[in-house]
This record gives structure tokens, sequence and C-alpha cells, in this order.
């Protein structure tokens, strides 16, 4: 019975730590922006993501939420909202965005 219950442990914690979501190469370029900063940037759409598991559930919708906009062509992201999203999950929705500069 303990045998079961520390290989049933070690397999929970293996799943959880390989849940992260890395970001996607070109991702690392996408920078978030303000609303004053969007003003001169070209919008390519909202983006909306959600994380349900594991320890890193807002990290982790966030680097989907710029994965998805280094997907699309941009190099910014604005922020529209974060909030909850089933029963423990983290919703995140964005604009994508593709701004000349996006440290404007």
């Amino acid at each position: 019975m303990k045998k079961t219950i520390i290989l049933i442990f070690s397999v929970v914690v293996i799943l959880l730590s390989g849940c992260a979501t890395q970001l996607d190469a070109g991702a690392e370029k996408v920078r978030l922006v303000n609303a004053v900063q969007k003003e001169s940037c070209e919008s390519l759409g909202i983006v909306s993501t959600d994380q349900q598991l594991g320890p890193y559930k807002a990290s982790n919708s966030m680097n989907k939420a710029v994965n998805e906009v280094a997907r699309r062509g941009g190099n910014a992201i604005f922020l529209v909202s974060t909030g909850t999203s089933g029963f423990d999950g983290v919703a995140v929705n964005a604009e994508a965005l593709r701004c000349k500069s996006a440290t404007n």
C-alpha cells in the first residue's frame, strides 16, 4: 500500500512538472504595452487562452497568449483582462499587436 502511494505521488509530481508552457521561438521578442503605447500599433486580433491544470496556471496562460501573438506575426501584447476559468483555471484575454517599436 505504501509503495503504491509513493508511486502515485511520483507520477503526479512528474506530470505536473512537465506541464509548463514554454515560449516558442520568436515569442521572447513580444513585449507588454500599455493603452497609450498600443495606439500606434496595428491590431492582429484578440487572443484568449486558459490553463486549467498545473502549479503555474497564470504564467502558462500568459505564455500561451504570447506564443499566439508571435505566431500571428506580432511583437506586442496588450492585456485586456485576466480571470478565472472553469473550476480553478486562469484565463488571459489580450490583443495581439504589431508595432513599429514595441517600447514606444
